[in-house]
């Protein structure tokens, strides 16, 4: 089956990588000529322009950006014939979006944080590929994601929403958490590497308690213990408005686990009480 991919991001270059190892024949196309052009050499596939992907290909992966894909589908749609696969990756939005194209449409997402292609590539066994669209198209679409030792899963299309918003709270926010943790150890005389190392470490632990007893039951620290005075200390510590929201906020996300686990509800009325100052 020949792969046809629009779009030269790390996504789709990563995507060009994996399927060329596997001896697909891969086509590889983008608005920037020259981006589509790297990412050929790095994938080692075959350069082309938009509308010879759309010609030639059996499955498509438009790649581009969310904003772009309906751009990119109106591009192709004239190239197009009704035997052939078009895939979006996008998290958010659902297939529906290109459903005036010829062929069978699909939303195919990889839940994975892509970096360096070389290395997504390299990274990619096991990664789940999230995917909701025409129900013909999902075992092709499946034989595909498990050549390149990738995991089909198949969502509701009025579920995309909920499962992107799962995976930019883990992904995008807990980097965002980790920076102001970098942040706050800075101010206190850390460099920025003595930051990076300590919290690394910290959070690397957190994900093996999580692996090995799962999140609620690897909580720890002071709302789990129900200790008012270390959360009071730390609130009356917070100058900076945006992080106190933050920690409150999260702290009653956090006493719903604590709740779970047993905490006494007379503590937990205090702690709420504490945070809903």
């Amino acid at each position: 089956m020949k792969i046809g991919i629009i779009g030269a991001g790390h996504v789709g270059t990563t995507l060009a990588i994996v399927f060329a190892k596997h001896n697909y024949p891969v086509f590889i196309a983008s608005k920037s000529e020259m981006s589509a052009k790297k990412a050929s050499e790095i994938s080692h596939t075959k350069f082309c322009n938009i509308e010879s992907v759309a010609k030639d290909a059996e499955f498509i992966f438009l790649t581009v950006t969310d904003g772009e894909i309906i751009n990119a589908a109106k591009r192709i749609a004239p190239f197009l014939d009704k035997e052939q696969y078009i895939a979006h990756t996008s998290g958010a939005l659902p297939s529906s979006i290109i459903d005036f194209l010829p062929g069978k449409v699909l939303s195919i997402h990889p839940l994975k944080a892509f970096a360096d292609p070389l290395t997504s590539a390299e990274t990619i066994k096991g990664t789940l590929f999230i995917t909701e669209g025409n129900v013909e198209a999902f075992s092709i679409a499946k034989e595909l994601i498990e050549t390149i030792g990738g995991k089909f899963v198949s969502i509701k299309t009025e579920d995309k929403p909920l499962y992107h918003l799962s995976a930019v709270i883990i992904s995008n926010f807990t980097d965002t958490l980790f920076n102001i943790g970098e942040k706050i150890l800075n101010s206190i005389g850390f460099s920025g590497e003595e930051s990076k190392k300590a919290l690394l470490n910290l959070i690397k632990g957190v994900i093996y308690n999580i692996e090995t007893v799962g999140s609620e039951d690897a909580l720890t620290g002071p709302f789990i213990r129900g200790d008012i005075g270390i959360i009071t200390l730390h609130l009356n510590t917070i100058k900076d408005p945006l992080l106190k929201s933050i920690y409150k906020n999260l702290g009653l996300a956090t006493l719903i686990i604590a709740d779970k686990r047993g905490l006494e509800k007379e503590k937990i009325k205090e702690i709420r009480k504490v945070l809903n100052r």
